[in-house]
């Protein structure tokens, strides 16, 4: 407990939005929920870190690099995949629907192989290369069987320790000149790309996708696994060495939307693969929404998601964790930039609302997040700046600052899910001066003709705006326009609920399961969550605004 007056001044922050400007509250503040060891231990699958924008999976790799015997953090802005997507040879193979999964998963394998190998051998030089080559040779000598992996070594020379960036360009170059050879005759000097597959007859079309089909499932395949499995023997046997890693920044648009999906579903598969070696362990991030963009457009016949599920680890926080976490950043923060004395959370906020056991800030705050640590931050951040110059937060400060938090939160989750529903800004109107909860009779109408109307003439790829445009050409009913918007507003956390009066709300931010068009349908209770009450202007009565709802219990 403080014993001097606080006075919160300008620019006080209890953090950063990012964890890559975060670092250093991050690293005394960090709040371990079991995650940590997880993907540390080589013997756990988990492997790729599922989360929500702001959930904390950039803070957790940080933790997991500064932990790490030896570790690679890859950025795939750095690899330049947008090069594949004016590659002529690549074009000209999706002209003619040749498969490319393998292709992408022996970019993958190539990569990961390489950056292994280098911080293992610590490999930046050719005479690195070399002295490496050397041990190699030695070791595989007597070895007819691995020599194969060795020959794949030779091929690139002193072009192995060169970056990542050209290892892909080489390699696509590889595609090229093999499918020429493989071709022959039949395009014998012209250029392959989209173009001249397009001139291609439907019958010589039929030959030369069967032979580029041949050149891609033919690519390396079987040398790169006796390179796994020289990896595990001659590389990383001392098993007390854990080599690492790491790929952030999968959400950001380093490639197209074709590309990155199957470009981020090829290293799924790789992450699986490289399992073969006991001691090294590859660790992806990714939100929720684009894991399943990913697996919803690259699946094929018989893919299973449930094959996947032990190499996920589904970042969730209770309020306990999100509370101990702001305490942990309050002391920390006026500790360094204030005062020596420990600052709580009680010395900054004010009493509960409605008495002792009333509703306490921390509570009201965390209501109006989707349960993780940037929306908490955000909004407490946003309370200081109400605050400045003042000893303490007054309820009437967390209120003018809940007015800008749910404005941003409203922007945020156009951004986060701009891909799926590019008319979100459009669809959301449906909730405007709605009350907070309600049932489908009480959507108003002119809402809901506003929202169809301007759906309609929106020409994307949006399944909301596809939906209203077929109901305006007779080709859907209103019913299915409403629950196509429903399950896109369940689906970004705008709203949860209820199939009966007895079951407790449905968030998709709280229960990962996928909800289908038929449980919206049997919606009967709707309710528009907190964090855009003030953005939406949702009609509640004062004397709910404090109130905990029972359905809306912490899960813990």
């Amino acid at each position: 407990m403080a014993k001097n007056p606080i006075i919160i001044r300008q620019n006080l922050r209890i953090g950063e939005l990012d964890a890559e400007s975060d670092t250093q509250l991050l690293d005394e503040c960090f709040i371990d929920s079991g995650y940590l060891s997880k993907l540390l231990d080589t013997n756990d699958t988990s492997s790729i870190v599922v989360g929500r924008t702001g959930a904390g999976k950039s803070a957790l790799l940080h933790k997991v690099m500064s932990k790490a015997y030896r570790f690679k953090k890859l950025d795939p802005n750095d690899i330049s995949i947008r090069f594949l997507e004016h590659s002529d040879i690549i074009s000209f193979f999706e002209e003619l629907d040749v498969n490319l999964d393998l292709f992408y998963k022996i970019l993958w394998r190539h990569i990961l192989i390489m950056e292994f190998l280098k911080i293992r051998h610590d490999i930046n030089s050719e005479n690195d290369t070399r002295n490496f080559f050397t041990s190699l040779t030695s070791f595989l000598r007597k070895d007819d069987i691995r020599k194969r992996a060795l020959e794949y070594f030779r091929e690139w020379g002193d072009k192995f320790w060169i970056d990542t960036d050209t290892h892909l360009r080489e390699i696509t170059k590889k595609l090229e000149n093999d499918t020429k050879a493989k071709i022959g005759t039949a395009l014998y000097g012209v250029e392959l790309n989209a173009e001249t597959a397009k001139k291609i007859s439907e019958e010589d079309k039929h030959e030369i996708r069967k032979r580029a089909s041949e050149v891609v499932s033919g690519m390396q395949i079987q040398k790169l696994n006796e390179v796994l499995d020289m990896l595990a023997e001659h590389s990383f046997s001392d098993l007390q060495k854990k080599h690492y890693i790491v790929i952030d920044q999968l959400d950001e648009n380093w490639a197209e939307n074709h590309t990155r999906y199957k470009f981020i579903r090829a290293l799924i598969e790789e992450i699986k693969v490289f399992r073969r070696v006991k001691n090294v362990k590859v660790i992806a991030a990714l939100r929720h929404d684009l894991l399943k963009s990913v697996f919803n457009l690259t699946r094929g016949s018989g893919f299973q998601e449930e094959k996947y599920e032990s190499y996920i680890l589904d970042l969730q926080w209770t309020a306990n964790q999100l509370n101990e976490l702001v305490s942990k950043r309050i002391q920390e923060v006026f500790k360094k930039q204030y005062t020596r004395e420990n600052i709580d959370i009680n010395d900054l906020f004010p009493s509960p609302k409605g008495g002792s056991k009333g509703m306490l800030p921390i509570e009201y705050i965390i209501e109006r997040t989707l349960y993780r640590p940037r929306d908490v931050l955000q909004f407490i951040n946003e309370c200081f700046k109400i605050a400045l110059n003042r000893e303490r937060i007054s309820w009437d400060s967390i209120h003018k600052a809940e007015s800008v938090y749910s404005e941003k939160r409203l922007r945020s989750l156009k951004e986060e899910w701009g891909d799926i529903y590019p008319s979100f800004e459009e669809t959301i109107e449906i909730l405007r001066e709605v009350p907070e909860k309600f049932t489908r009779t009480l959507i108003p109408k002119h809402n809901l003709e506003y929202v169809v109307t301007e759906l309609s003439v929106q020409n994307s790829g949006d399944p909301c705006a596809i939906m209203a445009s077929k109901m305006l050409n007779n080709e859907a009913r209103e019913s299915d326009v409403v629950n196509e918007i429903f399950l896109c507003l369940y689906n970004i956390s705008a709203i949860g609920f209820k199939v009966s009066s007895l079951t407790p709300y449905k968030w998709s931010f709280r229960d990962s399961s996928p909800v289908n068009k038929a449980e919206i349908k049997r919606a009967s209770h709707i309710k528009i969550h907190k964090m855009l009450h003030k953005a939406l202007d949702i009609k509640i009565a004062t004397s709910d605004i404090y109130h905990k709802d029972d359905g809306d219990e912490d899960p813990d």
